[in-house]
């Protein structure tokens, strides 16, 4: 019986082997660790709203090089939810590539599941 994590989901990084990759793992066993190609979450976040009311979650991070996106390349995130809002924002976004809709819906996905499993922290790492 295997009863360490769920395997990793490597399906929106396939053929990115020389891209940059962003990797989300929770602090819960029974979750996957995901892998996707930096340009898909690029073609989520592209274009925030500019109307003055502060950005939050993903979009600071990635737009202000902030976290996983500065320095580091590594981000500690304990305020699931705030960064499930930010995704909220971008619900309606027409995306360039194909497969962004379909990633954007297991990043909101397994957002949604990080809180409902009670989740104290999410690791969002760049590599």
């Amino acid at each position: 019986m295997d009863i360490g994590k769920i395997k990793d989901n490597y399906k929106f990084f396939e053929n990115f082997d020389d891209e940059p990759e962003i990797i989300f793992e929770s602090d819960r066993e029974d979750m996957e660790i995901l892998h996707v190609w930096e340009g898909y979450l690029d073609d989520i976040l592209r274009d925030p709203d500019l109307e003055g009311a502060g950005w939050l979650g993903f979009t600071r991070d990635y737009h202000q090089c902030k976290g996983a996106f500065g320095d580091e390349s590594i981000e500690v995130i304990t305020n699931i939810s705030e960064y499930l809002d930010d995704l909220k924002s971008y619900a309606t976004r027409k995306f360039d590539y194909e497969d962004t809709k379909d990633v954007y819906d297991m990043l909101f996905s397994w957002l949604e599941e990080a809180i409902n499993k009670r989740c104290k922290k999410i690791i969002v790492k760049v590599v």
